[in-house]
C-alpha cells in the first residue's frame, strides 16, 4: 500500500510544471492517466449517454445535430496529444430556457439549445465546445470522479456493476446541468487549453471574451462554467492577457454561417 501511494504521489507531482505558453497544467491529469483508464472513462460515459438521453429531449433537427457535430469534431482535430481512444459526441439538447453546456465522462459533449440562441457566432459556439473539450482532453472528468467515488467504484461503474453510482451521476446531471463542480485550476485550464484549439481551427479567440460578457449580467441563468470560481471577470481577465500574447490573432468569426443556422436552434 505505501509503495502504491508513492507511485501516486509521484504522479500528481509530474503532473505539474509549465507549458508552452507560460500557464501552469493542471496538477493531477498524469495520475488520472495512471489510474483511470481511457476504456473504463469511454465505458463509463456511454452508459451515462444511454441514460441521460432518455431523460433530456434532444432537438429534433438532424440539420442542428449535424451542425454542432461537425464544429466539434473540428475542435477535437486540433487538439496536439490528444488521448487515444476518447469517444466524441456533440448533441444539442432541445431546451431553449437552458444556457448551458457540459461535457461527460469519454467524450460525450451536450450543448442546449437555449446556449445556442445566446449566440451570434460560430466563434463564440467554437470557444464553448473547445473549454468542454480541454475538460475531457486535459482528464479533468477522470480526476474529479476519483476525487469524490475513488477507483473501486469507477471501476465497478465501468464493468456495469454500480446502478447506483450511475443513477446519481445521471441524476445530477439532468437536474443540474452539470456533474460534479470542477476546480479553480481545473476551470482555468479548460480556458487556457480551448483557447489553443480555437487559435488552431483559425477561429477569432475573442469568441471566449464576447461570450462570457454577454452572459455576465445574466445571473442565475449563467452557465456552470462561468458560475464557478474563479469570477468570470477574472477569467475573461486572463484569456485576454493570454490572446495579447499570441504572435497573431485569428480573425475568422463564422457569423454568417452561425446566422443562417440560427432560425432552427
Amino acid at each position: 500500500m505505501r509503495r502504491w501511494m508513492t507511485m501516486v504521489l509521484m504522479v500528481l507531482t509530474l503532473g505539474s510544471g509549465v507549458n508552452a505558453l507560460g500557464c501552469a497544467t493542471t496538477p493531477g491529469r498524469a495520475a488520472a492517466d495512471a489510474l483511470v483508464p481511457i476504456s473504463d472513462e469511454v465505458a463509463m460515459g456511454r452508459q451515462m449517454a444511454d441514460e441521460l438521453e432518455k431523460e433530456l429531449t434532444m432537438h429534433p433537427d438532424a440539420e442542428v445535430q449535424r451542425y454542432v457535430q461537425q464544429l466539434g469534431e473540428q475542435v477535437v482535430r486540433a487538439v496536439p496529444n490528444r488521448p487515444s481512444g476518447l469517444a466524441f459526441r456533440f448533441k444539442v439538447v432541445d431546451d431553449p430556457s437552458q444556457i448551458n453546456a457540459f461535457a461527460i465522462p469519454g467524450g460525450g459533449i451536450y450543448v442546449y439549445s437555449g446556449l445556442l440562441r445566446a449566440m451570434e457566432s460560430e466563434s463564440e459556439l467554437v470557444a464553448v465546445l473547445s473549454h468542454e473539450v480541454a475538460h475531457v482532453t486535459r482528464r479533468h472528468i477522470a480526476q474529479r470522479l476519483v476525487t469524490a467515488y475513488g477507483i473501486d467504484a469507477l471501476a465497478q461503474l465501468a464493468l456495469g456493476q454500480n446502478p447506483g453510482l450511475l443513477g446519481q451521476l445521471v441524476g445530477a446531471v439532468a437536474a443540474q446541468g452539470f456533474m460534479l463542480k470542477y476546480s479553480r485550476d481545473h476551470e482555468r485550464d479548460a480556458d487556457e487549453w480551448g483557447l489553443r484549439y480555437m487559435v488552431r481551427m483559425d477561429y477569432d479567440p475573442h469568441g471566449f471574451v464576447t461570450f462570457f460578457r454577454k452572459l455576465e449580467g445574466d445571473g442565475p441563468q449563467l452557465p456552470e462554467f462561468l458560475l464557478t470560481h474563479p469570477h468570470a471577470d477574472d477569467r475573461i481577465e486572463r484569456i485576454e492577457a493570454l490572446i495579447a500574447q499570441l504572435p497573431q490573432t485569428p480573425t475568422r468569426d463564422g457569423r454568417e454561417a452561425f446566422q443562417a443556422m440560427k432560425p432552427k436552434f
